[in-house]
Parts: structure tokens; C-alpha cells; sequence
């Protein structure tokens, strides 16, 4: 019901406030005042909903932004809102493999040496969905990134990351590599100091 609320798909207020509009123009046609005010009624609750949908930011929003702020963090190198965004005892893992690195502090290090030795030059967010699973907020995204490594080739990549909130803010609590470009875990493991 929330995310119907404060998360409610652009179609639904346009189409609420279209149909709102043709029957106050039918009703001052047709001179039916009742025709008008509900047309009036109508456009009025389109307006509402869609700035309160606008203005209020669900969890998953909230998350999805957090996400986005993460990716350019580490792009710009901008470590304090990296580490700031995440849990100390955040984890990582590649997906169908052993690989797997525990803590903010020891993912951190990792992380700083694996964008030292790729030369990460950019990356931009192609694809967001959230999903709630009771305490966790899970975004899936989809990845394409530019390095040294490659040539400045880009290469496409998946991740989940799951969010929990603490004290009211929104941390990352675990961040999954689902794929990266088709490779093996070793192959990309092997690839990176950090591994």
C-alpha cells in the first residue's frame, strides 16, 4: 500500500488528472455542475497524489539513491561517503563461488587496491529494481563500466545489494556480484589484488 502511496507509476496520476480534465470540460459543456466539481475533484486528487509521490521517498527509493551514491562514490574515490554508506559488518560475495570477504574495514582495503589496479574511469547504472524482503531492501542493478585494465573496453556487469536500516538510515548490509562480463569468479578473482 506504500509504495502505491509514495512510489505510484507516473501513468496513474496522468491518467487520473486526463479524465479528471475531460469531465470538467464535459460538465461546463453540458452546464452539470456536478459533471465539473467532480471533474474538479478528480484533477485535484491527480495533482496531490503524484507531488506526494514525488516528494516522499520510500525505502526502496531511498535505497536505489543510496545504491547510485555508492557507484559514484567509488568512481570519484570519494571513500568517506563509501565507507559512510556501509554497515562495519558488511560482506561480500561473488555468486556461485567460494569467494567472499567479511567487513567493512577488510572490503574497504580490498575495494581501494581492486580500483587502483583497474583504473576504474566511470560507471554508469543501466538497470535498478528494488524488492522488500521484511527488514531487507534488496537492489538489483545492472552495470556498465570503463577501466584501464580493459583498454577503456566497457564491461557489463550484475550486483544485489541488500540494505537495512540502523538508527533510521539505510546501510548496506551485504553487496553480491551476480556477474561480471560473462567471467568465471576465479577469472575475475585472479584478475584483482584484492580477491
Amino acid at each position: 500500500m506504500r509504495d502505491l502511496l509514495f512510489d505510484v507509476p507516473w501513468w496513474l496520476p496522468t491518467l487520473l488528472a486526463i479524465i479528471g480534465i475531460a469531465l470538467l470540460v464535459s460538465g461546463n459543456r453540458r452546464q452539470k455542475p456536478r459533471m465539473r466539481e467532480a471533474g474538479f475533484a478528480l484533477l485535484g486528487v491527480a495533482i496531490a497524489w503524484a507531488v506526494v509521490s514525488y516528494l516522499v521517498d520510500t525505502p526502496k527509493e531511498i535505497c536505489i539513491k543510496n545504491t547510485r551514491r555508492l557507484v559514484q562514490s567509488a568512481v570519484e574515490r570519494n571513500w568517506s561517503t563509501f565507507d559512510g554508506l556501509m554497515d562495519r559488518g558488511v560482506d561480500f560475495r561473488f555468486s556461485g563461488s567460494s569467494w567472499e570477504i567479511k567487513g567493512r574495514d577488510a572490503l574497504d582495503a580490498a575495494f581501494r587496491a581492486d580500483m587502483n589496479k583497474i583504473g576504474l574511469k566511470s560507471a554508469h547504472i543501466t538497470h535498478t529494481e528494488a524488492s522488500e524482503n521484511g527488514e531487507t531492501i534488496t537492489v538489483t542493478m545492472k552495470v556498465w563500466s570503463v577501466q584501464d585494465i580493459t583498454l577503456d573496453r566497457p564491461v557489463d556487469s550484475a550486483w544485489q545489494l541488500d540494505w537495512r536500516q540502523s538508527g533510521g538510515r539505510w546501510y548496506l548490509h551485504e553487496i553480491r556480484a551476480v556477474e561480471v562480463s560473462g567471467m568465471a569468479p576465479e577469472q575475475v578473482r585472479d584478475a584483482l589484488p584484492g580477491g
